[in-house]
């Protein structure tokens, strides 16, 4: 196992300077295309979410106006612009090879997704079907196939659309740009749970308690900084999150939230006190889980095109 202090080892970045403007320029047109962009694609695919464009004028609230299926649908096709907009700037702004964004020292390793994916679904499902088990007043179960199975099937086609674009740009594209003055992997960390957490606390979970919310999503911003800096890779990261979010989504959700109350179990609420208390565990967990297995740098990603 290496130190993910070693600095023998590539940092998390690009393989050559990129000039400053290049960064925000490559920044503004990503947020542009996301905010813009997804808005637009939205209300374009509006029709095909069941409902009327012209509700726009007339009910106050769209989403709630929508079956769940074409809620998650109109939610998550906003980011097809996102997962777009990072890989077109990283290309062809800063003039660097995709391969970069998602490693810098290895090609990129399936299997290490599915570590992510499965370390992670442990360590957070593993306690919430605990709870389930415990405490079954508190949730509700639910299965309605005619509702339920389209909304499935729309989660699997969307939802790593949806978390694949936010690690390109929360810890690709932001964290290569900061590596290049630090490689600090604390610094590099604080930063990703901190601008992870900013958009999030947009969400209507957020709304009743701030600042755990705020910590709430900067420990899972912090973790997949942590171990992307670390691996100089996003694999971990990918599968993680893509569990995280389809677990809540399908499994253990709870009302009032971002994506539609559809999962099988449902409660009334998010408790950010409890559920940070068991962040403080799971995430050091997450951490040292993921460490072991990661080869040494592969000389395919050291060459000479790295500076072309």
């Amino acid at each position: 196992m290496r130190n993910p202090f070693d600095s023998s080892l590539p940092r998390y970045t690009t393989p050559r300077p990129v000039r400053a403007w290049r960064w925000i320029v490559g920044t503004v047109f990503i947020l542009v295309s996301w905010l813009v962009g997804g808005s637009l694609l939205g209300l374009a695919l509006l029709p095909y979410t069941g409902v009327d464009p012209l509700a726009l004028f007339t009910t106050e609230d769209i989403l709630g106006a929508m079956p769940s299926w074409g809620y998650l649908f109109f939610a998550l096709i906003t980011f097809v612009p996102l997962f777009l907009a990072t890989l077109i700037a990283y290309r062809f702004i800063l003039g660097i090879k995709l391969r970069y964004l998602f490693s810098t020292i290895n090609e990129f390793r399936w299997w290490r997704v599915a570590m992510g994916f499965w370390v992670w679904i442990i360590l957070v499902g593993g306690p919430a079907v605990v709870s389930v088990a415990l405490e079954p007043e508190d949730y509700s179960f639910s299965f309605d196939p005619v509702t339920f199975l389209p909304y499935l099937v729309i989660a699997l086609l969307l939802l790593p659309i949806q978390t694949t674009s936010e690690e390109l740009f929360f810890r690709g594209w932001v964290i290569q740009w900061a590596a290049r003055g630090s490689g600090n992997i604390l610094w590099l960390s604080v930063l990703s749970g901190a601008l992870f957490s900013l958009p999030h606390l947009l969400n209507p979970e957020a709304a009743g308690d701030i600042v755990g919310a705020f910590f709430g999503y900067f420990s899972v911003g912090f973790a997949l900084g942590w171990v992307t800096v670390r691996d100089r890779s996003l694999e971990v990261a990918i599968g993680a999150h893509l569990s995280n979010n389809l677990f809540a989504a399908l499994v253990i959700g709870y009302e009032g939230g971002a994506l539609p109350a559809e999962a099988l179990y449902t409660t009334e609420s998010l408790e950010w006190g409890a559920s940070n208390l068991v962040s403080l565990l799971i995430i050091p967990l997450f951490i040292l889980f993921t460490r072991p297995g990661r080869p040494k740098a592969s000389k395919h990603l050291q060459d000479s095109d790295a500076n072309r």
